[in-house]
């Protein structure tokens, strides 16, 4: 099940935005209130989301200022998969769109697609929120 966000247009250059996105150290910035007992390095990190799940997040792929690609293990043995896009839209403006990629069987997928589209909601939310306008 493939769940995007929308795209979110940041007030920041693409280098920069990927340099910041890119290090999983910040990835607790750019996920839910929800998550707790986060632990990162700047290639992994692994979170508890609050009476659902934990996860291991690394990153699976890197292409420098179009695409950072994460993979998650996590204690429901559920494959998921975690991209964020980035599309230039002049020197000081970037679109971002995250989007999940997770195995759910079709009779779960009416309880979860709600929450984790709003998951993928806030993590583009809190790029642009956490990602303007800083100076590397």
């Amino acid at each position: 099940m493939l769940i995007p966000s929308p795209k979110t247009r940041v007030k920041q250059n693409i280098t920069k935005l990927f340099e910041l996105t890119n290090n999983c150290q910040n990835f607790s910035r750019y996920i839910s209130e929800q998550v707790k007992d986060m632990k990162a390095t700047e290639d992994s990190c692994s979170f508890t989301i609050e009476n659902i799940t934990t996860v291991n997040l690394k990153i699976l792929e890197k292409i420098p200022h179009t695409n950072i690609r994460f993979v998650a293990e996590n204690d429901k043995n559920i494959p998921l998969f975690i991209s964020l896009h980035y599309t230039p839209i002049s020197e000081t403006e970037t679109d971002v769109e995250a989007s999940l990629d997770i195995d759910i069987p079709i009779f779960l997928r009416p309880l979860v697609q709600k929450p984790l589209e709003n998951f993928m909601k806030t993590i583009s939310e809190k790029i642009k929120t956490n990602t303007e306008n800083i100076e590397l």
